[in-house]
This record gives structure tokens, C-alpha cells and sequence, in this order.
């Protein structure tokens, strides 16, 4: 390949870019899947899922069984509130409580029933809220929404099975509480870089 066919398609490449959206949606696949699939594809969610699954299952799964409901309520009331576009980044908010999660996980606690609840609630609201797709309207939102709610519960309790799974034996508790400092972390670099692009 020569210099100016390179040239050539590195050209036609820049023209045809689109516009980059936070959470534009995989073209091609239904809006259902991409619904499904957005809390994967966002890295800010999926660490919350992440720490908030490992937690509850750190937790123990009697003790947060009655907590599920509230975090699926929550997500269902942000992903209302996002039906109407509301234009505020959410990010670092889920970023912050990522880490908070992680950093708990990471020292094990025994948390009572009111204060996983409210974690619960904080979470399953603050990743609803941010799931709006700025790209979408009427129907086909209404259905990415529905995806993303089944999305977010389904890796939600799927994240509490594996950590309640790997909860019993001393190694494997450290293993979660190894995972719970990498995503304590990660977010804390999250954090960092955007606010030192904002600087």
C-alpha cells in the first residue's frame, strides 16, 4: 500500500465519522438489545454492578434478599426519570459510589439491613437515571429502557451469585475482596482523569 492510498482512506475515514454520543446506541442490533447490552458497554455502570453485586453477596444472600426489590424499584424509577431526558451527567456520581462499594467490600463489614437498602437504592436509581440514550425517542427509547432494566437486574443478581458462590472459603473471600479494591480503584482513576481534564 502506497503513501497516498493511505492517505486516501485516512481521509475518507475523518468525513464519514458521526457524531460521538455517551451512550449512542450499536447500530444494527434492536433497540432491545441495545438496551440489554448498555450497562455492559458503559464502563461506569458496570463497575457499580460489579461492586453492588459483590457487596450483596459479601453480605450474604438471606441478608440482601429482601433489599433486591428496592434496587429494582430504584432502577425502574431512574430509567422513568430518563424516559424524559433529563440532561445531567450522572457519572461521576456512579464513579463515587463505586468506589465507596469497593472500599466496603474490600474491609468486609457486616452492614445492616437499613444501610444495604440504601445503597441498594442509590444505585439502582443512580444507573436508571443515567441510562438514557440521547440518540433515541418514542417507542424505540421505550424499548431500550426495558432492555436496560432487564440488563441491569440480570447482572446485578448474577454478580451477587457469584460473589455469594465464592464466599466460602478464606481464599476465596480474598478474592472478592481483591476484585473489591480494583474497582474501588479504577473508578478513583476514573474520577481523577476527569477532573484533572476538566482543570
Amino acid at each position: 500500500m502506497n503513501i497516498n492510498s493511505f492517505a486516501t482512506i485516512f481521509l475518507l475515514a475523518l468525513v464519514s465519522t458521526q457524531p460521538a454520543l455517551a451512550h449512542s446506541p450499536i447500530q444494527g442490533i434492536g433497540d432491545f438489545y441495545n438496551g440489554l447490552l448498555h450497562p455492559i458497554l458503559v464502563p461506569a455502570h458496570l463497575l457499580l454492578l460489579v461492586a453492588i453485586g459483590f457487596f450483596g453477596g459479601q453480605q450474604g444472600l438471606d441478608r440482601v434478599k429482601p433489599v433486591l426489590g428496592m434496587f429494582t424499584l430504584a432502577t425502574v424509577a431512574g430509567l422513568i426519570i430518563a424516559w424524559f431526558s433529563i440532561s445531567i451527567e450522572f457519572e461521576i456520581f456512579i464513579l463515587i459510589l463505586s468506589a465507596v462499594i469497593g472500599l466496603l467490600i474490600v474491609i468486609k463489614p457486616k452492614v445492616s439491613l437499613f444501610w444495604c437498602g440504601l445503597i441498594a437504592l442509590l444505585a439502582g436509581f443512580l444507573l436508571g437515571i443515567d441510562s438514557a440514550q440521547e440518540a433515541l425517542s418514542g417507542k424505540d427509547k421505550l424499548v431500550t429502557l426495558f432492555g436496560t432494566s432487564i440488563g441491569i437486574n440480570l447482572l446485578a443478581l448474577y454478580s451477587i451469585g457469584f460473589a455469594d458462590y465464592f464466599n466460602k472459603k478464606a481464599w476465596q473471600q480474598i478474592g472478592i475482596r481483591i476484585i473489591g479494591s480494583w474497582v474501588s480503584a479504577s473508578a478513583l482513576l476514573v474520577l481523577a482523569l476527569s477532573f484533572s481534564s476538566q482543570a
